[in-house]
């Protein structure tokens, strides 16, 4: 595990917490390849009960991908796929916890940000906290892994706003529309998070683990295949996304054609 992804142990619950403060908990690949290893490694403690996963610094859960790597680590179709598969590993991770997962949103939950925390059980968010996942604006195509996740959570309705608008949510939108269990002031996020928790461990273990995969199983598709996936990284490719990123990098506008 690295320092870009913590995990502390408190009795039966466990806390992993998304550790680049200074770039609003933005995720590069050794933050989704950690975390996925972190949460894969907590399924196999059967004295856990729950996990919390939140961000660092108070001002972000997970901001989205770190956009300064998608030049040397995400340039081509091949860099995506890969990418991808990284990234799908850790959000399958979550989704098969052994044990009930609890998402603590305070700040932005933005992009890969928000994937991680839909592939959560529960979600209590601050007031203040802001959602969205603006793919439109990089020029990026979901992974189906990430798409299945983001229809399973909130609906197929939900999900096209989101990604067609590229809209940014406060903490009411986002509640409204399933995005979050419950929200909180900031002052009451800890309280709320601690009584989730207990409410969760108070309960039988394996039911618990029994009726999670249960309920999860119901919306479970067929695997995606190689096309679907290749297809999903083709974005790497794209004159679009390679200008998107780049005027992101130079604070401009991106000039989208279509190629």
């Amino acid at each position: 595990m690295s320092d870009k992804i913590l995990c502390r142990r408190d009795g039966a619950v466990a806390t992993v917490t998304i550790n680049r403060p200074e770039k609003r908990n933005a995720l590069d690949s050794e933050s989704w390849r950690s975390l996925g290893e972190t949460m894969q490694s907590l399924s196999r403690d059967p004295a856990l009960r729950c996990v919390v996963i939140t961000g660092a610094g108070g001002r972000a859960f997970g901001s989205g991908n770190d956009i300064a790597e998608f030049e040397t680590a995400r340039s081509s179709a091949a860099q995506v796929r890969a990418y991808n598969d990284v990234t799908a590993a850790a959000i399958r991770a979550i989704e098969d916890s052994l044990h009930p997962t609890v998402a603590r949103i305070q700040g932005y939950c933005i992009g890969g940000g928000l994937e991680i925390a839909l592939a959560c059980d529960i979600r209590v968010a601050t007031e203040g906290s802001k959602f969205g996942l603006p793919v439109k604006n990089m020029g990026i195509f979901l992974d189906p892994i990430l798409a299945d996740t983001l229809v399973n959570a909130v609906g197929r309705a939900v999900a096209l706003e989101l990604v067609l608008e590229g809209r940014i949510l406060d903490a009411e939108a986002a509640l409204a529309r399933g995005l979050v269990t419950r929200v909180v002031a900031e002052a009451e996020l800890d309280a709320e998070v601690a009584q989730t928790v207990e409410r969760i461990i108070a309960g039988a273990p394996l039911a618990a683990r029994y009726n999670r995969r249960g309920i999860r199983r119901v919306a479970d598709p067929a695997a995606p295949t190689g096309e679907m996936l290749a297809e999903a990284a083709a974005y790497g490719d794209t004159e679009d996304y390679h200008n998107a990123f780049r005027a992101f990098a130079n604070r401009s506008k991106p000039e989208f054609k279509g190629r």
